[in-house]
């Protein structure tokens, strides 16, 4: 019974840091308050199903939501984010604009009807002593490898020393030879990919619709800010499990419902007392 809880505890936290993985390297490397994330979740998941509904390998379905929702997020950023980077406020607004305007295009597209992907891997997992949902257990391996290779990029090599330069210190950065507007456009685009892959992956366990996005949108708001805005990896993990993987323990004890409650008071009251959140110093 425990090892089983603890097994489900881990993999909801994995799925929900790889769903808010995009939002945390947007927001926590260049300040952008991503509202528009959902959507670009959402996309991804659409992407996904018009690929394996046209006969296409679902890895190959994945990679080209990733490529899909990058490619829309470098045209926001070109055309729109790059001139409000330091105005927050406007950005907030225009991401939310962007989420409000992306969801009634889908729906007119492709109406309100739920679409299913079917899952590359239906069958469970039996470890002997606990058997766990074997598609489930590969979104959570891909999302520590993503994890895992997020971190390597931006401290195990060059462009990642150049990153965390422009975030430390625009002005020297830009000294030193550093195009300041590159590299913000870079962890954007990125951010964007991320979110892609979150939406495609998570696509089998929900069903694809417009408001598929909302469901992880504030969630993964909740994990950034209460894990620590700039600690990708130790915040995004910390923030999943107070936010998701808090929740299946809660869920034994109480209704479903009522645990979620449960979780973002808790979520209310860590930043009550670690407005900057629990990895993240003064």
């Amino acid at each position: 019974m425990a090892l089983g809880v603890a097994a489900d505890a881990t993999i909801l936290t994995l799925i929900l840091a790889l769903a808010a993985l995009g939002l945390a390297v947007i927001y926590g490397l260049i300040g952008v308050i991503n509202l528009g994330h959902g959507a670009m979740l959402t996309i991804g998941a659409y992407v996904t199903w018009a690929c394996t509904g046209a006969g296409i390998p679902f890895a190959a379905a994945v990679v080209l939501a990733g490529l899909g929702v990058g490619l829309v997020g470098f045209a926001l950023e070109h055309l729109v984010i790059r001139h409000f980077y330091d105005q927050p406020f406007e950005t907030l607004l225009i991401t939310w604009g962007f989420f409000l305007v992306t969801t009634e295009v889908i729906k007119i597209i492709f109406g309100p009807t739920l679409h299913p992907v079917t899952s590359p891997l239906p069958a469970a997992l039996d470890l002997g002593i606990i058997t766990l949902p074997a598609y489930r257990v590969l979104v959570a391996g891909v999302a520590v490898v993503l994890l895992g290779g997020v971190a390597a990029l931006l401290y195990r090599t060059d462009l990642g020393i150049r990153i965390r330069a422009v975030i430390q210190n625009r002005e020297v950065a830009s000294l030193l030879g550093v195009d300041i507007g590159a590299m913000y456009k870079m962890v954007f685009v990125a951010g964007c990919c991320l979110a892609g892959i979150a939406g495609a992956l998570l696509s089998p366990i929900l069903s694809v619709g417009p408001y598929m996005g909302n469901i992880y949108l504030v969630r993964s708001f909740f994990v950034v800010i209460v894990g620590g805005i700039g600690q990708i990896l130790g915040g995004t993990l910390v923030g999943s499990f107070l936010i998701g993987g808090s929740e299946t323990i809660f869920a034994l004890l109480f209704s479903q419902v009522f645990a979620q409650t449960i979780v973002f008071a808790l979520a209310i009251l860590i930043l009550r007392f670690r407005p900057f959140g629990v990895l993240t110093r003064r």
